[in-house]
């Protein structure tokens, strides 16, 4: 039961963080856009909100990483399944 639990609150935990990115996301693609807006409505000339774009982006791209790809230390657990795989199958041979 206490496997289960913790497989719980670990599934949870992943599910917040995916949701927290949901949300980082849509609020950066909102701002980005009112200020695209506002530089093309009122002044036209410098697209200055690009870089607030590009800054931020970098954030969201990492948000991204942080919630997808490296979900509390999966990625380290593939590559340590892969290599006790490979050590498994070279003491067979």
């Amino acid at each position: 039961m206490s496997d289960m639990n913790e497989k719980l609150a670990l599934a949870r935990s992943i599910a917040r963080r995916k949701v927290a990115f949901i949300r980082h996301a849509i609020s950066y693609l909102v701002v980005i856009v009112g200020l695209a807006l506002i530089n093309n409505l009122t002044w036209g000339g410098y697209q200055w909100w690009l870089w607030v774009a590009f800054g931020w982006g970098i954030g969201v791209v990492s948000h991204f990483l942080s919630a997808f790809l490296y979900q509390s230390g999966s990625l380290v657990e593939r590559l340590a399944k892969r290599e006790l795989e490979k050590m498994d199958e070279s003491d067979k041979v």
